[in-house]
């Protein structure tokens, strides 16, 4: 653990960031921290908009279709707390990327769009946090100015969509956290 503020951190945390924190990072943490467990990372969620939503119902239900419960959730935004206190910071669009890194921007070193991350493990088979990020090498940022890291919101969509956006978000964690265990 190291200290950031008052707080002590662990230097595993793993950051899933969204738009507002009511849907896929959301997911993406639930799914991590259900099939992982805690013992070797910590897993957290964040967006960019208001906090204390909860996670949206339709969202819950994908979830539980896989057999995952949500559990409690309040939404919070990325703030220089988190991002200061995550080892990696996974996010759902690569516009993502982009918010973040106008605020925090050493955080660039550690943060990257979660299908990105799926692509470079297939690709190079890092092991690890470190190895994952030393695969990233120097990256040209106008690379964050399309979609096609995006997993795509499913909010106010119908049903299907969320299941569509569970079922892809569940396969890009399981690729990515065998990856790094």
């Amino acid at each position: 653990l190291r200290r950031t503020g008052n707080a002590r951190m662990p230097d595993n945390q793993i950051l899933f960031v969204c738009t507002a924190n009511i849907c896929r990072s959301p997911a993406a943490e639930a799914i991590a921290r259900s099939r992982f467990g805690e013992a070797q990372f910590t897993f957290r969620s964040a967006g960019f908009l208001e906090v204390g939503r909860p996670i949206e119902p339709d969202m819950a239900k994908a979830l539980d279709r896989i057999g995952v419960v949500a559990g409690p959730h309040r939404s919070s935004v990325v703030d220089a707390e988190l991002v200061e206190s995550s080892a990696l910071i996974l996010t759902m669009e690569a516009r993502h990327v982009q918010n973040i890194v106008i605020e925090h921007e050493a955080a660039f070193a550690k943060v990257l769009p979660l299908r990105e991350a799926a692509e470079i493990i297939d690709a190079r088979r890092p092991h690890g946090i470190e190895q994952l990020l030393a695969a990233l090498g120097t990256r040209d940022p106008m690379r964050y100015l399309d979609r096609r890291c995006d997993v795509d919101d499913p909010y106010k969509r119908r049903k299907k969509h969320y299941n569509q956006s569970v079922v892809e978000i569940s396969g890009l964690v399981d690729t990515v956290m065998r990856a790094l265990r």
